[in-house]
Order: C-alpha cells, then sequence, then structure tokens
C-alpha cells in the first residue's frame, strides 16, 4: 500500500450552481426588483454623506421589449473583478468594507449574491450593465455562463455617473404589487429623504409611517436597537415590523402586547433571500430575548385586559372628562410642577443631576407636560410622575418605577416638570378609553399616556361601576361619581403634595361641585 501527502483542494462549482441559486434562491421577482434597489442604496452612501440624497428610477415592462431598467445616480461599478466573483465575503463601496465579520451598518449588502436575481426576473437570462464609475466605461452582460465586458469612454455609456440595470424580457410584475413593495421595503430611507421613482411617480412611505427613532435597547458589545413603537388597543396581527440597516425584513407577531410600530438592528442578519431572520445565532437569540423584555416593561398585554365592553364606558368617559374640566376651572394650579426642594427618594420626586447639556439650555414645551418655556432650568434625572406603563414620550418618562428626564428650575426649590392630565394651559384631555383590567392598587385609576381609565376587576369594588345602571342618572352619580372623582385629583401631579385633611377638603368641593351640575 503507498503512502499519500495530505492534499488541500478549493471546492469546485459546477455549470449547474449558478442556475441552481439564481431560480431556487430568490423565488419571488420582487426580490430582485429589491436586491437592485439595495445595490443602488449601497452605491449612492459617498454621495449622501455629501448630503446628496439617494436617487433611483425603475421602469417596469413598459419598454420595447419588456424590460424592467434600473437607473442610479452613485459610484458605478467600481472594480469588475470583484463584480464578476459570486459571493466575495464581503461588499465594498469605495473605503467603506461590509463583511460576516466586519458589518458596517452604511452598507446594506454582504453576501454578494443577490445580482444573481436578476436572472431568474429575465425571461432571456440575460442582463445587462450599463458603468459610469467617472473614470471608466463599463458594457457588462450576464448570463447563465458568466460575464462578458466591454470598455469604452464613460459618458458614451452612461451620461452620468451611476449604474443602468436592465433585466432583459423580464417576467411581467404588477406595478401596484411592486410598488408596495417598494414603499413598505424602504419605508425608513424614503421618510428621510431617498427618491424612488417608478414610471416616472414618486413612491412615498406608507401612509401613517414615523420614520423617527428612539434608542430602545441595547446588545452585547453595545449594538443598539432603535425603533418606534405605540401603544394601540387593537394591534394587527404582526404587529412589529424588523428592519436590518433601515430595509424591511419581515414582520413578527406580538398580537399579546397592546404595540405597533418598527425595530432596526443593524447587527442582525437576514436569510441569504432577505426574507426573514436566521434565529439560530445567539445574537438573535438575545435580540428577541430584550425585545419581549422591552414590551413587557412599557406595554400592557392584552391578556391583561378581559377586553369587553363596559356598558357605561361613554357615560363614564364624558363623566371623568367634566371631573378634569371642573378641577381646572376650581384651581388652575393643579397643574404646576410638584417643588421638590431637595428631597430625595420620595416617590415620584427625586434630584439627580447628571445628564450633560447645559444648565443654561432653556425649557421647552413637550407634550403632555406643562413647563414655562421662557425660564432657565437645568436638567435632572428622577424617578417618573405617576403610572406610566407605556413609553409614550421615548426617554422623557420611565416605566414601572425607573428614571424619567426632567427639567427643573434652578433656585432653592426645584421644580420637577410634572407628567401632566392636560395637553397644555387649560385644555381638557384627549378622548380617552375605559377597560376592565387586572391592576393592582386602586379601584379605578387613570394613566396617561395612553389616555386609559382602567376598571381595576381585582377588586370587588369595580363592580360598582360595572353594574351601574347608565340610564339612571342618579345611581351613575351616587355610585360612580366619588370614584371617578378621586381618579381626577389624583391624576394632577400636585396632589401628592397635599395633607391629608387638604385632600379631603378638596376631594369634598369637587364632588359637591359635580353633584350640583
Amino acid at each position: 500500500m503507498v503512502d499519500r501527502e495530505k492534499e488541500f483542494s478549493e471546492h469546485q462549482f459546477g455549470p449547474g450552481v449558478i442556475p441552481e441559486l439564481s431560480t431556487k434562491m430568490y423565488r419571488n421577482p420582487l426580490d430582485a426588483i429589491r436586491e437592485a434597489i439595495s445595490n443602488s442604496f449601497d452605491a449612492m452612501i459617498p454621495y449622501e454623506k455629501k448630503g446628496i440624497d439617494p436617487k433611483i428610477e425603475i421602469s417596469t415592462n413598459e419598454q420595447p421589449d419588456g424590460d424592467i431598467v434600473i437607473e442610479d445616480f452613485g459610484t458605478g461599478i467600481e472594480n469588475y473583478q470583484n463584480f464578476r466573483t459570486i459571493s466575495p465575503g464581503k461588499k465594498q463601496v469605495k473605503n467603506e468594507i461590509s463583511s460576516y465579520d466586519n458589518v458596517n451598518e452604511q452598507i446594506i449588502g454582504q453576501k454578494g449574491m443577490g445580482k444573481l436575481s436578476f436572472l431568474h426576473l429575465s425571461n432571456e437570462k440575460k442582463v445587462e450593465f450599463f458603468s459610469n464609475n467617472e473614470e471608466l466605461g463599463m458594457h457588462i452582460i450576464m448570463g447563465m455562463d458568466g460575464f462578458t465586458v466591454e470598455y469604452k469612454d464613460s459618458l458614451l455609456i452612461l451620461p452620468h455617473r451611476g449604474l443602468k440595470v436592465i433585466m432583459k424580457k423580464a417576467r411581467r410584475i404588477s406595478e401596484a404589487r411592486l410598488l408596495d413593495m417598494i414603499s413598505k421595503t424602504f419605508a425608513i430611507r424614503l421618510s428621510r429623504g431617498a427618491k424612488i421613482i417608478l414610471n416616472g411617480k414618486p413612491v412615498h412611505k406608507p401612509e401613517g409611517f414615523d420614520s423617527r427613532q428612539f434608542k430602545l435597547f441595547s446588545l452585547k458589545n453595545e449594538i443598539p436597537v432603535y425603533g418606534n413603537l405605540d401603544h394601540v388597543e387593537k394591534p394587527r396581527p404582526n404587529n412589529i415590523s424588523i428592519f436590518v440597516k433601515r430595509v424591511f425584513v419581515e414582520e413578527k407577531d406580538f398580537e399579546d402586547y397592546r404595540v405597533e410600530g418598527w425595530i432596526n438592528c443593524d447587527y442582525l442578519e437576514p436569510t441569504t433571500d432577505r426574507n426573514g431572520l436566521l434565529q439560530g445565532n445567539e445574537l438573535y437569540v438575545e435580540f428577541h430575548k430584550k425585545l419581549i423584555q422591552y414590551l413587557d416593561d412599557n406595554f400592557e398585554k392584552r391578556s391583561e385586559s378581559k377586553d369587553r365592553v363596559v356598558k357605561s364606558a361613554k357615560d363614564l368617559e364624558k363623566m371623568f372628562v367634566d371631573v378634569i374640566r371642573t378641577i381646572l376651572n376650581l384651581d388652575p394650579t393643579m397643574v404646576t410642577p410638584i417643588m421638590s426642594g431637595n428631597i430625595t427618594d420620595k416617590d415620584g420626586i427625586g434630584r439627580k443631576s447628571n445628564l450633560e447639556e447645559s444648565p443654561e439650555t432653556p425649557c421647552t414645551l413637550l407634550e403632555g407636560f406643562v413647563v414655562d418655556p421662557t425660564k432657565t432650568a437645568e436638567l435632572v434625572t428622577a424617578k417618573p410622575l405617576g403610572p406610566c406603563k407605556n413609553s409614550y414620550y421615548h426617554g422623557n418618562i420611565g416605566s414601572n418605577g425607573g428614571e424619567s428626564t426632567a427639567r427643573i428650575i434652578k433656585g432653592p426649590n426645584k421644580i420637577l416638570a410634572p407628567l401632566g392630565i392636560v395637553l397644555a394651559g387649560n385644555e381638557i384631555i384627549p378622548k380617552l378609553t375605559v377597560v376592565e383590567a387586572e391592576s393592582e392598587g386602586k379601584p379605578i385609576v387613570y394613566f396617561s399616556p395612553p389616555n386609559r381609565l382602567v376598571i381595576n376587576s381585582k377588586r370587588p369594588s369595580s363592580k360598582i361601576i360595572l353594574d351601574a345602571d347608565t340610564k339612571n342618572q342618579i345611581e351613575m352619580k351616587s355610585r360612580v361619581l366619588p370614584l371617578l372623582v378621586r381618579a381626577g385629583i389624583e391624576s394632577f401631579p400636585k396632589s401628592s403634595e397635599m395633607s391629608k385633611e387638604d385632600w379631603l377638603r378638596w376631594y369634598d368641593t369637587i364632588l359637591d361641585s359635580m353633584w350640583s351640575k
């Protein structure tokens, strides 16, 4: 028997690999358009840094031969050898590089396989590229067997810097479906100035999409997770959209929580076809765990509320708003800030001035706060005022007893800007929702935001309200009004300053005033 030396051989790929990948990996024709748009955004990174908004023009099935044309104003093809390499393991745009080992949050692509989807979209299995990189012009034809390239003067190939991609004799795509996909997939980028023109008409972000982002939590190595999540009473199915590098990847079903919105994490890894997230890796496991924790801390679960109609809901809403109006009319100072002095570790009050902003920074009027914008104030960190399970103010109010950011007037007595029940001045609270839920503490409590009057089904006294005869106004007043007055007074931060005797006098005054109406 002859001993042989150990040998190493690289992978060898046969002619069937490209057809297999191009037809099986990207099964939806819309994926090809998405990949082309993503590549265009990457190519425009250097110009976006100079303040030039990205612009992409798309023409579908309106060409004489049924071609689909996608044109951008980016870098063009910078390196032909890199371009024709399938899955090089990294992507480079000028000096920016993104790879598996070194994720660049600016560059969408990093696998280098997206262009194969163009072949799947072409019935002729032929794609043409016209590139102007401001130094060299290239006309490249990609087929199942490989690439051919012709070099010319850049302006003869394309009259502007960038790249034009033509998918020859393309499969027909519904313009409505394509419009919906582009709007949804690139909603964040469209909201922030990017322009995508489809068949001569601009594509807009989805109606109601809010691209403002707020830091929600961090993963290992200080990887940030941003997003915009809002409380909703009846969330839609698949109520949270997941973006990676500001490109939509998938929707997740968190229907147990009363929340809708979107989140973005640049370091999550999409599947090869970008229609989902890889879920088996350590980062995804941490992401999912911390997202659930964030939702637990900041949003009510649907299971926490019985979601059954409270038969007296409309009467309760009207009566409670009248209580608030009465309180404001009798004593407008109820909405003024709390005088905290130097008291620490008191529920709802605190001082811990550790923020970087200058003490000279003026106050601003924040929604839900009553703050004098003309006074000079300093920022402090303190416990939130009043119950606030939903982080509606995205950093201005904490949750579940956490810290909140607030402004205080400089001087011997420091004034903490309160969580106000009114929007400003003497405006009345917005229309509220009455829900029956298991809660802690009081029989009925007002949460602001999101403007919910919660009847605590854990307390036997909740039946006072739930069983009230809405047609009998005397009964409604005698049974329900005392509880609503208590909830209304305690909604105002100033009520926590009152002594027991003052609180009872105030309570009697409001109750008498409401009863006489």
